[in-house]
């Protein structure tokens, strides 16, 4: 059971419930932008006084590098709360419309108005940026929270829970941590607002709860994120580009370009290409210097181990049981059939697929769920534009990896099995909150024909005069 630290009691702590459920009305008020910003500013507080024990806690964790961790967790974080900071004033201001017909004289007004109470679910890849990135949209709307993170992130999940309640009010931000019955248990509460980050099949139980209380959802969810390269664009720039995106996190991004198709004229090119990029970023023995993170979900890192049989590896392979970790790893030869053509991959092995013919390798990406995201590398414009309208997916990325996630000026979110809803800058500030239109009747009469009985000539006159009526 939970309370609001995360400890283990004998019943749901209510009164913290309905604290949060109080700012449902409480925050619509507009004039309390400045407060939400100094939410926001405590937050960046929460996150520079206490760099080094994040980051201390990222390693254990997931074995993550400073640097990695600072670059992919930390730094993100302060952009977005800086993006909030600066836009926010402007878009909460409403949007007023008068006008003047025949039939009415009005004034409209549309308000930004935030939910209530929201349950942010959070996986263990990055177990801090994807816990308070939804937070700073939900908090610069108005909002308060509560944040589930992953109990396979343990470490960064106490920290996180320590930290919030040291510089937040319960009424604005908790942390429960616990194990999936905890989630459960949460997700039979009373929600304004449920934002949900992991697996498809968690993410299908949250939908379906969230559907029983007609609360509405965001769910982002992963996918077989597509990378073609083509004959026109091989070049020590680009390869570096997707050994890094592939192997960040030692895998485990939700974006991470998942499967490689090179065109088959440069095939062998790219694998060498490939191999001379990993031993320069991760050394000859990555798994001695530990260079690359570790997989702390058991059960996925015995999936990764179980994809290594489903081919030929052509470099890497090495596995250290003990601190769940993989060598960065490139299978060819694929076996027809294999799981790991259709499965999200989510850990350090790239599969290359040689190709030859662009329409029938896109037709058979078509076969599959949407991704969250298309890469294509490129110098046919053609090219790139025939794979981008053929293909559906959350974003399309030309020549580049990830870096279309990271900037606020852009939306993130999934399409169809990649999940649903987008965020991160604006499209947070749209996410979590609702419009709510306010209607003033201005005219101090009433316009007869409006009303009945009608005349046997109303409809004629209706169709002839309905432009400037409505």
């Amino acid at each position: 059971m939970i309370t609001k630290a995360g400890v283990s009691d004998n019943k749901i702590n209510w009164s913290i419930i309905q604290q949060h459920q109080k700012r449902r009305v409480a925050d619509s008020d507009h004039s309390k932008t400045t407060e939400r910003k100094q939410l926001l500013e405590l937050l960046r507080m929460l996150l520079t006084e206490n760099e080094s024990e994040l980051l201390a806690a990222l390693h254990k964790d997931l074995g993550k590098s400073a640097e990695e961790a600072y670059a992919s967790e930390l730094a993100v974080l302060l952009q977005e709360i800086d993006f909030m900071k600066r836009h926010l004033n402007n878009w909460q201001q409403p949007k007023k419309k008068h006008q003047i017909k025949l039939g009415s004289m009005s004034k409209t007004t549309v308000e930004h108005h935030p939910y209530g109470s929201i349950l942010v679910i959070s996986p263990w890849n990055y177990p801090l940026q994807l816990a308070l990135m939804p937070v700073i949209g939900a908090l610069a709307v108005g909002n308060s929270c509560f944040i589930k993170p992953s109990e396979f992130a343990p470490e960064t999940a106490k920290l996180l829970a320590k930290l919030i309640e040291t510089y937040f009010s319960p009424d604005v931000l908790v942390v429960v941590n616990g194990d999936s019955s905890v989630a459960t248990e949460l997700l039979e509460l009373p929600w304004d607002f449920i934002f949900f980050t992991g697996s498809k099949k968690v993410g299908t139980i949250v939908h379906r709860a969230a559907a029983n209380k007609q609360i509405p959802v965001v769910l982002e969810l992963g996918g077989k994120n597509p990378c073609i390269v083509d004959e026109t664009n091989l070049t020590k720039a680009v390869v570096q580009r997707i050994i890094w995106g592939k192997f960040l996190n030692a895998g485990q991004s939700c974006i991470a370009p998942d499967t490689i198709y090179v065109h088959q004229t440069i095939y062998l090119q790219f694998l060498q290409m490939a191999v001379e990029q990993i031993k320069l970023f991760y050394g000859l023995h990555p798994l001695e210097k530990a260079t690359i993170g570790r997989m702390p979900y058991e059960k996925q890192y015995e999936k990764i181990v179980d994809f290594l049989k489903q081919g030929s590896i052509y470099y890497g392979g090495n596995v250290d049981a003990e601190q769940k970790r993989i060598e960065p790893t490139i299978l060819i030869d694929i076996t027809a059939r294999s799981p790991i053509l259709y499965e999200e991959i989510f850990g350090p092995i790239l599969p290359v697929i040689p190709y030859t013919n662009l329409s029938k390798l896109v037709n058979e990406l078509k076969r599959l769920d949407d991704p969250l995201v298309t890469y294509v590398f490129s110098k046919n414009k053609k090219n790139g534009e025939y794979i981008k309208d053929k293909l559906r997916s959350g974003a399309f990325s030309l020549n580049q990896v990830i870096l279309h996630a990271i900037s606020s000026d852009s939306s993130f979110g999934g399409v169809g099995a990649s999940g649903f809803g987008r965020y991160h800058g604006s499209a947070s500030l749209d996410v979590f909150s609702y419009e709510r239109t306010v209607y003033t009747n201005l005219l101090p009469f009433n316009i007869q024909k409006q009303y009945p009985p009608y005349q046997s000539n109303d409809l004629n006159l209706l169709r002839k005069w309905r432009r400037w009526l409505f």
